[in-house]
């Protein structure tokens, strides 16, 4: 009788934790986006303020939400690689968070990160290729 009640909270236990391992994160909005500006990183821990792109236009900043919910939490740590772009986000609250952007070449994931946390969100190639569509022609003018 011991041995089945240890079998049963020994499975029980793991069951908790294989599906804790399962969920994946997502990025948090923390109210509607009112505002986006776009700047060169210089590298992490702080937000460069020198934009080359903002936006304010509903169209605009719900194609970047979008893209911004559909990233997944990622475990694999990217502070090897330097920031592409870093992204003021604003709310209508009057909140921001400010996110750095490892951008991935064409057919490639992209990484967002919080500024200041090691926590890293994935971005799928088709959303890379959005990104690259604002951002990229945005930044050539």
């Amino acid at each position: 009788m011991k041995h089945i009640v240890m079998f049963l909270i020994l499975s029980f236990s793991t069951l908790i934790l294989i599906s804790c391992q399962s969920q994946t994160k997502e990025m948090t909005l923390l109210d509607n986006v009112s505002g986006i500006s776009i700047s060169k990183s210089n590298g992490y821990g702080g937000l460069n303020e020198n934009y080359f792109a903002s936006y304010s236009q509903e169209e605009s900043i719900s194609d970047f939400e979008e893209i911004l919910k559909n990233a997944k939490g990622n475990t694999q740590d990217v502070t090897n690689e330097t920031p592409t772009y870093d992204i003021l986000v604003r709310y209508e609250n009057g909140d921001t968070h400010g996110l750095h952007l490892i951008l991935g070449n064409e057919g490639e994931e992209s990484v967002f990160m919080y500024i200041g946390y090691e926590e890293s969100y994935t971005v799928s190639p088709e959303d890379t290729y959005k990104l690259e569509n604002i951002i990229v022609e945005e930044e050539a003018y």
